[in-house]
This record gives structure tokens, sequence and C-alpha cells, in this order.
């Protein structure tokens, strides 16, 4: 079977991202398929075909405009074509990716799977990041009725979808898969100079994008009551992206900077230490589809606090493994984590708890071979 597939994920040319595994997981797809191919939506500039595995190469478009995203895909996939004869499109999402899979489908007779990675249907707080999100709705209500069949990441994002009268399409509920093996043996030494660097405090972590659904002025403004509740606690936030400034600005503004640190973009490999020495994880986003790093704190072995999100919701079962919390609602989250923190005994036992859940419903073969058992059969229909 040879697969090719369409992203936006940078991490796939060498660009360095939150997304931590994402080279490893396709390294894994590529050993149960004759051929992987990824394009990659990036703008014009300096990146070049990436060898992934000898059976798994990453193509850029090198695009001058975001116009120009779908036309550039078309072109080096006609080259593609020209060499492979693609049993399977792979879009990541049925916005642009999505439209070119219709179009690469209609040409060249492969069968379209896309794939749904966010939560954007139903989704008001979506809409309301950027007016230009309504017609990427619209686009995608045209491309998934275009599809031979769709993988959603959690159960939540299958209900809405069959809600939409999609009954008839094949709907997989795939979470994507995710190395927990990497969470698993930190670097102790690094563990224990992070925890002194804060000594006498204990220690929030949140990591992710500084992008809008992530939530994080509304996080910061509630570690304003929990540290007024508790004095002897810092949050660490990992990552980067658009609001960084704007997140500086405000904790200047709210007198934080003593107790909130934004540490920027930590490497993939760097941040099991971060999740083995703090307390417990936040993740305050308005909308998640899945909530990888949920995972991630729960391999750690982590109690955490995040929004009630489709997402999270999958993951998180509320006063077991961790606590839920209506969107915004910044008294309860706040009252949440300060449960935890003060509380050590509960802390432990929901972290025991999520580390026991995830270690036994996320297994990374397994998730690998869902994924491609999955391929294997919408090739199969088609015969």
């Amino acid at each position: 079977m040879k697969v090719l597939m369409i992203s936006n994920d940078l991490a796939f040319l060498g660009a360095m991202t939150s997304t931590g595994d994402t080279i490893e997981r396709h390294r894994a797809y590529g050993q149960f398929v004759d051929k992987l191919s990824i394009i990659v939506l990036t703008k014009k500039g300096h990146f070049k075909t990436s060898e992934l595995a000898p059976n798994v190469l990453a193509y850029p478009t090198n695009s001058s405009h975001l116009f120009h995203y779908v036309k550039n895909i078309l072109a080096v996939a006609k080259d593609l074509f020209s060499i492979n004869n693609y049993d399977l499109i792979v879009c990541q999402d049925p916005f642009l990716t999505g439209l070119a899979g219709y179009c690469l489908k209609k040409k060249y007779g492969a069968r379209l799977l896309i794939d749904f990675h966010g939560d954007f249907w139903a989704n008001p707080y979506w809409l309301k990041e950027n007016p230009l999100r309504l017609a990427l709705l619209a686009l995608s209500k045209f491309t998934v009725k275009k599809a031979d069949a769709l993988r959603v990441v959690s159960l939540g994002l299958k209900k809405k979808l069959l809600r939409a009268n999609l009954n008839h399409t094949p709907i997989a509920v795939i979470p994507t898969p995710v190395q927990l093996e990497n969470f698993k043996t930190p670097d102790s030494q690094t563990v224990m100079s992070i925890k002194n660097e804060f000594s006498g405090k204990k220690i929030i972590l949140f990591t992710g994008r500084l992008s809008p659904e992530k939530n994080l002025p509304f996080l910061i403004r509630c570690f304003k009551k929990i540290i007024s509740r508790y004095p002897s606690v810092v949050l660490l936030i990992i990552g980067d992206g658009q609001e960084k400034t704007k997140l500086h600005q405000l904790i200047i503004s709210l007198k934080l900077t003593d107790s909130i640190k934004l540490l920027g973009q930590i490497s993939y490999q760097g941040l099991l230490n971060y999740f083995h020495a703090c307390d417990l994880f936040v993740l305050p986003s308005r909308h998640e589809s899945f909530g990888k790093v949920l995972l991630e704190a729960a391999a750690s072995g982590k109690p955490a606090v995040a929004s009630a999100t489709t997402g999270a919701k999958e993951i998180i079962i509320n006063g077991k493994t961790g606590f839920l919390v209506p969107v915004n609602n910044g008294k309860k989250f706040a009252n949440q984590v300060l449960s935890l923190l003060n509380d050590e005994d509960l802390a432990h036992r929901l972290g025991t708890e999520a580390y026991a859940h995830v270690w036994h419903q996320y297994d990374w073969d397994q998730s690998i071979k869902n994924v491609v058992s999955f391929w294997q059969k919408i090739v199969a229909d088609k015969k």
C-alpha cells in the first residue's frame, strides 16, 4: 500500500515544534506500508525534502502565499504520482489539505481519508477566535462529503459528525498514538535541578502553543487568585507562539514576574523532566480535540486540572485521574488547583490513577496498528 499524506506540521521538515513525536510516529507507520510520502504546507523559505526513513519522505510546498497552497500541493503531487501509484490520500484536516485531497482523488482515483485533529464543528469558541473560520467551516462541510472515510481522535468528535448526518461515511475513533515510553524515565539529576531552582515551592506546569485556543490569559488570572491563597507556588509555561508578547505584558501588569516563568520552546526530549519535576499539570484550553499533553502528564504520574473540552473529557476521569472544569470558570479552576496544592495525598492518588489509566488505555504499538489497519480497510473497500 502506498500512501500520500498532506499536512501542515513543519516538524516533518526539521522544525522544532511542540508536537514532539511526529517523526517517530510516521516512521512507525512506514514500517507497515510500501511508501509514505508527506506533502507539507509551507511558506516560501529554505525547506528541503526530508527523508524520515527510506520509504518515508516529506516534501515542502514552499508557497509564496497561502492562496497558492492548494495549487502547490497539486504540483508536488503531480510529480509524486508520476512515480508512485498511491492507493490512499490522507489529509490532516478538512480545510485546504482536504480540498487538495479531493482534487487529487478526482484526478488520480485514489481513496480519500480526512482526519479531524481539531474540534472545529459546533464549537463557538473556535469560530470566535477568527472570523475567517466561517469560510473554513463551510469548506470543511464540503470536503467531508467527498471523503471515503473520516478519522477522529475522540468519541466526542465522532458524535458531532454523526449529528451532522454523516452516518453513511465510515468514521473511526483512533486517538493520536503517543509514545508514552518517552515519559517513563526522566533524567533524575535534571529533575532535581528544576526542583532546586524553585526550592520550597510547588510547581504548576503548562506546555503547548501560546495561541488563543489555549486560553493562557485566563490561566494567568486564575494563578493570581491561586497564589494569593497559596503563596509557595510557581507556574511554568513551556512553548512558543503568537501570544508570547501579550502574555509577558499581562504577567508584568499583574506583578507576577517572580512567580510565572515563560520558558519558551523546550525540546521534546527535555519535556519529560519538567513533567516529572512538577506537582500538577494544567490545560485551560477553550477547545481541544484530544489533548496529547494530558497523556504525557499522566504517563509521568501527575494529576491534571483541565477545561472540560471534547478531548479532555476523553482522557481525564473527573475526580479519579484529575479534575474537569467548565470552560472559562475561573473560580472552579482555581479551587481545583488549590485542592491539589493543599492535599498532597489527593494529588498523589490522582496522579497514580492517571498513570495506571493511560498505560492501560493508550498502547503505542496498538494505536499505530489501528491507524494503519483503518488505512488498509479503506483501500480494500475500493476493490
